[in-house]
């Protein structure tokens, strides 16, 4: 989780400080290696877990064997409370809101786009930790498609395999874009500044694609492993088939501006 959260953030800052560089420091390229770099090792560290797990599968403890830590059940009781604790927290975040808007409006628009951005996060950490509801081996057998080209492709995009997304991918192609323009001295029309002539600016993308990207990564993470005191389970395939839904909107329209703001440009 340390190289998608080193990917996210660098990216964020990267595409939210587009209009203002002439061009990135160095750093900026360096953070974004080291994050994915970072992935890639706890990737293959995994693989080798789970082969060394498959050797002794005598000494891997059974489905029977679930355990629940206060952890868990703090996540668990969060998630079924998340209406009200939620409604709470929004209506106190719109006040403090609304009282900074009229001394200084722009700071509360950024304190808003942050405030979305933490939201996401942490709704979707919650979604994703508590415990799912229902039989896990009948959601397989209910999603698994007829065709062994559509299984083979459902496997390929399976984030309890591995981390690397969609969202990851487009993602990386929006900050690689502004990494690469202003080393070539091309300034594109980012309209990280607001007003943007398309349903969504680019920044406001980065920000919905760095949540698909956390998502995939607790997915991966919670399904090998131990997290933040939360015991390791196995994920549901309703839950990775959500991901893809939001994919299609997200990473779709995200794609598409990107698309257009290349030809345009």
């Amino acid at each position: 989780m340390l190289g998608i959260w080193t990917v996210m953030l660098d990216g964020l800052w990267i595409v939210e400080t587009y209009d203002s560089y002439g061009s990135y420091p160095g750093a900026a390229w360096i953070l974004l290696a080291i994050g994915l770099g970072l992935m890639i090792l706890a990737y293959f560290m995994i693989q080798l877990k789970r082969k060394r797990d498959t050797r002794s599968k005598d000494e891997v403890p059974g489905p029977q064997e679930k355990r629940e830590s206060a952890a868990q059940q703090f996540v668990n009781r969060m998630w079924k409370e998340r209406e009200a604790v939620g409604g709470k927290i929004i209506l106190v975040l719109l006040i403090i809101l609304a009282i900074i808007a009229f001394f200084h409006l722009s700071l509360a628009l950024r304190m808003l786009q942050i405030s979305i951005f933490v939201g996401i996060i942490t709704f979707t950490f919650f979604y994703i930790m508590n415990d799912e509801q229902g039989d896990l081996k009948e959601q397989e057998e209910d999603l698994r498609p007829e065709s062994h080209f559509m299984q083979t492709f459902m496997r390929l995009i399976d984030y309890r395999r591995h981390p690397f997304s969609l969202g990851l991918l487009v993602f990386l192609i929006l900050v690689l874009t502004c990494l690469i323009s202003k080393g070539l001295g091309v300034d594109l029309s980012f309209e990280t500044g607001g007003n943007p002539r398309y349903v969504m600016s680019l920044s406001t993308s980065a920000v919905l694609l760095s949540g698909l990207t956390f998502a995939c990564g607790l997915i991966y993470t919670n399904q090998h492993g131990d997290f933040l005191g939360i015991p390791q389970k196995e994920q549901g395939a309703y839950r990775v088939f959500q991901i893809h839904f939001f994919e299609i909107i997200v990473c779709g329209a995200s794609f598409l501006i990107w698309l257009g703001l290349m030809i345009l440009s």
